[in-house]
């Protein structure tokens, strides 16, 4: 696999947790978007649906005109990050230039790949406990 075959905007279509005794348990529903580019860039944003709306004081992108136990509880389970992208194999490594969580700053996250025409599975390595979970996204243009 190349880095071309990944390239365009995919929509999330569900994630499960796989346990190391082989038993799959969906995750929460998720609004998440990936993006891959022509020269090696990414970028990913993944937040469970159905999060409560915040009181703001000003209309913002960002959530400063917030009080801190709302930002607080806007953040639970969003995942973001961007940086480049490298495709080897049936592996993509995801090497983190800015993230929600800066301890993840520098960081390269590995996933295996799943192809398959519009559809996409990425898939992390296993945990301490043998545990993983997978991804599966559809191209955003083929999604409703």
């Amino acid at each position: 696999m190349k880095n071309e075959d990944l390239v365009g905007v995919w929509r999330e279509r569900g994630r499960e947790i796989v346990r190391a005794d082989g038993s799959v348990t969906a995750d929460v529903p998720r609004a998440s978007q990936i993006m891959y580019t022509a020269d090696g860039y990414m970028a990913v944003v993944n937040a469970p649906t159905g999060r409560k709306k915040v009181r703001e004081t000003m209309p913002r992108m960002d959530l400063d005109a917030t009080t801190v136990e709302e930002r607080a509880e806007a953040a639970i389970g969003v995942v973001a990050y961007a940086g480049r992208f490298d495709v080897s194999g049936d592996e993509v490594r995801h090497i983190l230039f800015t993230a929600i969580n800066p301890n993840r700053v520098g960081d390269t996250q590995r996933r295996h790949i799943t192809l398959g025409g519009d559809d996409l599975t990425l898939t992390a390595p296993p945990d301490a406990q043998g545990n993983h979970f997978r991804i599966h996204w559809r191209r955003a243009a083929k999604m409703p």
